[in-house]
């Protein structure tokens, strides 16, 4: 491989990282960014979920710090040195842990032979090893937005040689309610500076705000806007009380990797992990309210093959990188329609057959049409397989009520004798009778002045 690869300069030690991870020829979104990111222009970059936006972003960001190293300072005796807040002078902002984590590490796998340095910082850590990270003087500072937030109110941070910025994952920003706090952090880093956005879907609102912290940026769109990156994608129609059932027998199939099941809350997530180990299927757990250590330790069982299936919220659908994963179960429809390109990019990051299934109650039909409306395709509805061997007793009997033919009903009395007939027809036939003057039904005669004192 050349230091020009497809007419853009790179420095060699770049090009070679990038040729023994695999990675020569740069995927469309790479070769797209990469001219402009280069030359220090703003660039907006949105393509579907795995088709390399990291080192879309990342390999320009590492080049134009090799080639604009920070600026020295004269010491006693004419000693030159870098003072280590002068080396920091690349940010890049995600939305969540995990995507802050993989990016850290991608970034790290192209400046191992470098003496580049890159630090991530988020928070539910422990702060001192974070803050002594920074002291240390990154070149490159990886973070979410609430931690850069709170090291630049204490004094632990400083922004002041920040020359290029990148917002990851946008409109997760601004589902998160991100964006105000992007937008401080770039106010407290001096112009001129490069901004580079890149995203995976991109509502027009969030579009707007994204483009206004910008100047005058280059645009790159990669495949249809809002496409799922997997191309065998269904869903099947079940009530809500049938999902676990479903989950059950879909996961008995044989297949070549790993299952990510995604839920909409914390706590279904914990229904749905307990509900698979009562059945022998071993499960890594990931959500929110776990710490990090615990986080790290389940996506490492899960990603070396320990656990069979990762069930997971919404927190793993962004900047997940394990390729086991080939099979990606919505076990709800995602609140937010964007959240469902995420989710389904999970698959296939290993090569290989790719595949998502959804699972859509009837009371979630909207979310499902919002989906759809996003993604711009008709996703196919899959039959129901036999799912009565793991679903319960109620369940099974409720449904056999409702598919059964209808039945006489029973007759719960003895036919009434030829006495009970008579006096049936006896009062049948006083009721008929008119009334005597002065009478009122279902009582004697009325009370009055003629009949008063008589017998």
């Amino acid at each position: 491989m050349t230091t020009k690869d497809q007419g853009c300069p790179l420095p060699p030690v770049i090009a070679r990282a990038l040729a023994e991870l695999g990675f020569a020829t740069p995927t469309p979104v790479q070769e797209g960014m990469r001219a402009a990111a280069l030359l220090g222009a703003d660039v907006i970059a949105l393509a579907p979920t795995g088709t390399g936006k990291t080192l879309g972003f990342g390999v320009p960001v590492l080049a134009r710090l090799l080639n604009e190293p920070p600026k020295s300072r004269h010491g006693a005796r004419g000693v030159t040195f870098i003072d280590p807040y002068d080396r920091l002078r690349a940010l890049v902002i995600s939305p969540t842990r995990e995507l802050a984590q993989q990016v850290a590490k991608d970034l790290e796998a192209v400046t191992k032979s470098t003496l580049l340095r890159v630090a991530v910082v988020y928070g539910k850590s422990p702060e001192a090893p974070q803050r002594e990270a920074i002291r240390a003087g990154p070149d490159v500072l990886v973070g979410t937005p609430g931690r850069i937030r709170e090291f630049l109110d204490d004094g632990s941070l400083s922004l002041a040689g920040i020359r290029m910025v990148v917002i990851d994952e946008a409109d997760r920003m601004a589902d998160m309610g991100f964006l105000p706090q992007v937008e401080a952090i770039l106010g407290a880093v001096p112009q001129p500076r490069q901004v580079i956005g890149v995203t995976a879907t991109l509502p027009p609102s969030v579009e707007a705000r994204v483009v206004a912290l910008m100047r005058e940026p280059t645009r790159i769109e990669i495949g249809r806007r809002n496409a799922p990156a997997s191309g065998k994608n269904f869903r099947m129609t079940i009530d809500d009380a049938d999902k676990v059932a479903l989950l059950l027998t879909v996961l008995k199939r044989p297949t070549s990797g790993g299952t990510a099941v995604y839920v909409r809350t914390r706590r279904r997530a914990g229904w749905v992990a307990a509900a698979l180990e009562r059945n022998a299927i071993t499960v890594s757990l990931l959500h929110g309210d776990r710490s990090q250590r615990s986080r790290d330790e389940a996506l490492a069982a899960f990603a070396q093959g320990r656990k069979a299936v990762l069930v997971a919220t919404d927190v793993a659908a962004r900047g997940l990188h394990v390729t086991r994963i080939s099979r990606v179960i919505n076990y709800d429809v995602p609140l937010m329609p964007e959240d469902f390109v995420h989710r389904v990019g999970r698959a296939g990051h290993g090569g290989g057959a790719a595949e998502s299934l959804t699972f859509v109650d009837p009371h979630e039909r909207l979310e499902w049409e919002r989906v759809g409306s996003l993604v711009g395709e008709v996703i196919g509805e899959e039959p129901l397989p036999d799912i009565s061997a793991f679903q319960r007793p109620s369940r099974r009997a409720a449904q056999k009520r409702v598919t059964s033919p209808a039945r006489a009903p029973k007759r719960t009395s003895k036919p009434p004798s030829r006495g009970e007939e008579w006096r049936k027809k006896k009062s049948s036939r006083e009721r008929t009778k008119p009334l005597a003057k002065g009478a009122r039904p279902g009582g004697g005669v009325k009370s009055s002045k003629a009949n008063r004192g008589k017998g």
